[in-house]
């Protein structure tokens, strides 16, 4: 039986990646015989997980039936948090995004309150579209999450989320296996999974808003580190010898001069001196400076904003630098608040990089902007929610049940196949949202169906 589930899982994979969707590709790239490949992809009809489309063109003979995922058969929790801002989305088993809203948060409420409008969210998605039964989900949080527990670890930027369950918080209210991870990881992985035939297997996702942060996909794996603290650039060294104190507590680090809050914080000086006529209007207009304020003057021509901007792109130009010549990338993604900055913004970064790095390590290498209506967070964490729930040993828990609810995602204390149930729910407060996105079917992957 175990080597049944292994067979199918990886004819599963196979489908869902449309590395081969029929009999005869899944023949041709496995080891495995007719038979055996008939048998096992019947289990998958039979089971709900896979169904038979359109027939493939024939090359002589009858034409094959091609396979792929059943995407109605359930559906994943996918949601990305940034310091300030998260997209709650719902996708299909196929990983399509279907139904979503992007709302303002504040993670330094604590992880009672964030999560509560993380549930209130999806249960208002649930309630206002016709959405597949839950069979999964992930979530990315901005800060150095220990994978294999679920947990955060010394954020800086989020007091009271140090060792938080944050995972058996989840499958409790949720009832079914939810994993967590960063969220720069999560829009790598997302990033490169929709545009893998362009990008290839080594990516670095560098992303740029209220703090700084980098994923790292390595031969078509994300890579998380020992502890699962790579790719935390923003408390690199930066400036020597700084006096400037960084939200970690360290000084000179990239963050504390390249990231939103640093350009908020230099663009309120500059609007109290007078420096920049147009930070200061901000300022007398809502007794504050944001990131976006800068944003804002930079575009319109304010010198003082468009050297914050360009301060920050060096500053992160030259970072990816050193990243570069170790790591040696096919594509670097540029995501976040400051990637929307403009053309002149991503322009910094790749001519500093390019400038600082081994020819040989950027010959072919590609400095872009992530073009998929910022949804990568999102369809990162619904491919590793999928991925994870179709791995073999997750396959073989659940399959005879009919779905993976209450599955845990690790075995607990009292052995494996743990039940979990979620209870009735209630939610404090009014969650107010930017936009939502309510993909019709015929939208494609990463597709913008609506805007602001």
């Amino acid at each position: 039986m175990v080597d049944h589930i292994e067979t199918l899982g990886r004819i599963v994979e196979l489908v869902r990646t449309k590395r081969a969707v029929t009999r005869p590709e899944i023949m041709r790239v496995t080891d495995l015989g007719r038979t055996v490949i008939t048998q096992r992809v019947d289990d998958g009809l039979a089971a709900g997980i896979l169904r038979e489309e359109d027939a493939a063109v024939s090359t002589g003979g009858r034409p094959s039936r091609v396979l792929g995922i059943r995407p109605d058969a359930g559906s994943v929790l996918a949601a990305v948090f940034g310091a300030s801002r998260a997209h709650i989305a719902v996708a299909d088993l196929a990983g399509r995004v279907i139904a979503s809203e992007f709302v303002r948060v504040n993670v330094s409420q604590g992880p009672a309150r964030v999560l509560a409008q993380l549930f209130g969210v999806y249960d208002r998605l649930q309630r206002e579209n016709a959405l597949p039964p839950l069979w999964c989900g992930a979530v990315g949080l901005p800060g150095p999450v220990d994978f294999p527990r679920g947990r955060t670890i010394s954020p800086p930027i989020m007091p009271g989320w140090h060792d938080y369950p944050v995972r058996e918080r989840l499958q409790e209210e949720l009832g079914v296996p939810v994993w967590v991870d960063n969220d720069v990881n999560l829009m790598a992985l997302g990033a490169w999974k929709e545009t893998r035939e362009s990008a290839m297997d080594d990516v670095l996702l560098v992303k740029v808003g209220t703090g700084v942060g980098a994923g790292l996909i390595s031969q078509g794996r994300l890579h998380r580190g020992a502890r699962g603290a790579a790719g935390d650039i923003g408390h690199m060294m930066a400036v020597n010898q700084s006096s400037v104190q960084c939200r970690c507590g360290k000084f000179g680090c990239l963050e504390a001069f390249a990231g939103g809050w640093a350009l908020a914080r230099d663009g309120r000086e500059a609007a109290l001196t007078g420096a920049s006529p147009f930070l200061a209007d901000a300022l007398a207009r809502v007794s504050a400076v944001s990131l976006e304020d800068v944003i804002d003057g930079a575009k319109a021509g304010d010198p003082v904003s468009g050297e914050l901007i360009t301060r920050s792109a060096t500053l992160v130009g030259a970072a990816l630098a050193d990243l570069v010549s170790l790591f040696n990338p096919a594509t670097v993604f540029v995501a976040g608040s400051l990637a929307r900055a403009g053309d002149s913004f991503v322009d910094t970064i790749r001519s500093v990089t390019l400038r600082r790095s081994f020819s040989l390590a950027t010959d072919d290498m590609v400095i872009t902007r992530v073009s998929l209506a910022h949804q990568e967070g999102a369809l990162g964490a619904a491919w590793l929610a999928l991925d994870e729930i179709f791995r073999p040993q997750m396959l073989a828990r659940w399959i005879s049940a009919g779905s993976p609810r209450g599955i845990a995602a690790e075995d607990g204390p009292e052995g494996p196949n743990v039940r979990i149930r979620r209870d009735e729910l209630r939610f404090p407060g009014e969650i107010t949202p930017l936009y939502s996105v309510v993909a019709p079917e015929s939208a494609g992957r990463g597709q913008s169906v609506s805007g602001r």
